[in-house]
């Protein structure tokens, strides 16, 4: 059981560390670098064929990585209790 949800939790981890796409060049004006996007394409689950394709600026991937980080961390915490979600 252990094992199963540390690999779970390796598995919410590794969402946030899909390679990176170049994102468009702006076109005309100058987008501030906050706003710029930034797209990632990323396997679902289980698939080997099916790609999907996220853009979002760099503050939001930041917010992303965290709570994916957080929810793998709060995984191995109960874990390691052994306590139940």
């Amino acid at each position: 059981m252990g094992h199963f949800v540390i690999g779970l939790a390796l598995l919410g981890m590794a969402g946030a560390q899909a390679p990176q796409q170049s994102a468009p060049a702006p076109q005309g004006g100058a987008t501030p670098a906050a706003e710029r996007k930034i797209c990632k394409r990323s396997a679902p689950s289980g698939s080997l064929i099916e790609t999907r394709r996220e853009c979002h600026t760099r503050q939001e991937w930041d917010q992303i990585a965290q709570n994916a980080r957080a929810t793998g961390q709060d995984m191995v915490s109960r874990a390691s209790a052994g306590t139940q979600p």
